[in-house]
């Protein structure tokens, strides 16, 4: 875990979905890395906010959402960003799919 970097946004691909990382010591927020608005890349973005209301701005068009649930902050997007579920196992970060209710995992 100690290869991302403190306080900074970072891309990785978990199986085929890109996905935004922000490590802050040893708590890691871990939301898809799309915009639902327009797909804009949000490690492009720029964090914002403090301790548990830590915060990304969409580059392309000014969404802002809260990391800590996805929740959208400011629009033009109406609909959260996902998240997905981590662990840290022998200094490795693992990271799942959420669970849907009503929605198949393969």
């Amino acid at each position: 875990m100690t290869a991302l970097p403190e306080g900074e946004l970072v891309r990785r691909v978990v199986g085929d979905v890109p996905v935004l990382i922000l490590r802050r010591g040893d708590d890691v927020a871990v939301r898809s890395d799309r915009c639902p608005h327009m797909a804009g890349p949000l490690h492009q973005g720029t964090p914002s906010g403090t301790d548990g209301d830590i915060c990304v701005t969409c580059p392309w068009h000014g969404s802002v959402f809260r990391l800590s649930d996805g929740a959208v902050v400011h629009g033009p997007a109406t609909a959260s960003l996902p998240g997905f579920e981590t662990r840290t196992e022998d200094g490795r970060l693992e990271v799942r799919v959420v669970a849907v209710p009503g929605l198949p995992v393969e």
